[in-house]
């Protein structure tokens, strides 16, 4: 199967990421700019400001992480690296002040984004496979014949 398919099959790492979560990594990284770099009072306001940043980037993680597909590495550099770039951007901008707290907060919610997006491609697997029948299920019965489950 060719390699720029959406799924291929037995050579999945060959795969390229749809164009859906491409866009949505996009917009989210759009919108996690606007939030960040813009005057404070356009700024939406949720909950504590490092359960913001957190979840923010949680977020934008988890999207850029299935964008990268199986490149969850190069996903976290990027998400890490645009952390600490747009903290570093507000020090430029009119009426915000960066701070390396704020910074590493942003970072790790952008890493623990893509962790989960990663681990989302195995436990799809192997959630397919079973419902397929051909993954191990757990069956709390004995079985008659051996006297155990």
């Amino acid at each position: 199967m060719p390699a720029d398919t959406a799924y291929a099959g037995p050579e999945r790492r060959l795969a390229r990421p749809s164009a859906g979560w491409i866009g949505l990594a996009a917009l989210g990284l759009a919108a996690v700019g606007f939030v960040t770099l813009c005057p404070i009072g356009l700024r939406p306001h949720l909950a504590g400001g490092d359960q913001e940043r957190f979840w923010a980037f949680l977020l934008l993680g988890g999207l850029v992480g299935r964008a990268a597909g199986r490149h969850g590495l190069g996903a976290t550099a990027a998400v890490v690296l645009l952390a600490f770039g747009l903290e570093f951007a507000q020090e430029l901008a009119p009426g915000r002040h960066a701070a390396l707290s704020d910074a590493l907060v942003k970072a790790l919610g952008g890493a623990v984004g893509v962790a989960a997006a990663q681990l989302s491609f195995p436990l799809t697997r192997w959630l397919g496979r079973g419902a397929r029948g051909t993954a191990p299920v757990f069956n709390p019965m004995p079985d008659p014949k051996r006297g155990r489950p």
